[in-house]
């Protein structure tokens, strides 16, 4: 693992400029990397992986978001609707770059298929379990980590803004009722249905209904990240009883 973390220190080094708004932004997203690693070993650890299991998920996570640093150099956002897909990005960047060839053949193709489905609002149907597994388990990981970095955002956003993260949502009064209903009826929200800021924040409640493993949704409830972004929503009726769905929710999950 060390030469592979090594190449992706020094690739994701070269997209750093010296302008502050651009490497406060590279550094999210190196900064992210390592603690989704560090998440996806400890659910590796709590599933009970074998080792081999437990290096390709390590890998996956080290290179899921490869894509975000081009993306931003081209087009100055996250936000993919307004970009390009990031993990398609990221998997052709791995095709190119090459950095995976010292993996045997089937692994490569493997994080690379993984790298490129993180994302996706559904998985395949006709994937391997072994690619529908560590695709999984990467998609919690990061859940856990970006729940970290919007509940660290919110606590301070009133003293300093970073439109990037909140993918340029106005910050209006209000949610919108196709969010409501999708969070009620315990489904993932569509990012098309998102129309302003709290919209947004209730999307990332909302992941809790795609957590795939128990350890997962446990160290979201010990965390306290869902209640951390409530305390960053109006006080809305609406939003209580999205709360209250997704609390039983929980406790039928995990007890």
């Amino acid at each position: 693992m060390n030469h592979l973390t090594q190449w992706f220190d020094d690739y994701t080094a070269t997209f750093l400029t010296g302008v502050e708004k651009n490497d406060r932004n590279i550094t999210l997203k190196r900064d992210h990397t390592q603690r989704v690693r560090t998440e996806s070993r400890f659910l590796a650890d709590e599933l009970g992986l074998d080792s081999r299991l437990a290096r390709l998920a390590d890998i996956a996570a080290l290179f899921h978001d490869i894509g975000r640093f081009e993306q931003y150099r081209r087009f100055h956002t996250f936000a993919d609707d307004h970009s390009t897909d990031h993990a398609r990005l990221g998997h052709d960047i791995l095709n190119e770059q090459e950095c995976l060839q010292n993996l045997p053949p089937d692994d490569a193709a493997l994080i690379k298929r993984v790298v490129l489905y993180h994302n996706r609002a559904f998985l395949p149907d006709n994937e391997s379990g072994e690619c529908l597994f560590l695709t999984r388990l990467l998609r919690d990981a990061d859940k856990l980590d970006i729940w970290f970095v919007v509940t660290s955002y919110y606590a301070e956003m009133k003293h300093k803004r970073n439109t990037t993260i909140e993918l340029g949502l106005p910050d209006i009064p209000g949610i919108s009722d196709k969010i409501h209903e999708s969070l009620m009826n315990r489904t993932v929200v569509l990012k098309e249905h998102m129309q302003n800021l709290n919209d947004f924040k209730l999307l990332q409640v909302g992941w809790v209904f795609d957590l795939n493993f128990a350890p997962a949704i446990q160290r979201l409830d010990a965390m306290g990240y869902l209640q951390m972004i409530k305390g960053a929503l109006p006080d809305d009726p609406r939003i209580d009883e999205i709360y209250d769905n997704i609390s039983r929710y929980i406790r039928e999950k995990i007890g």
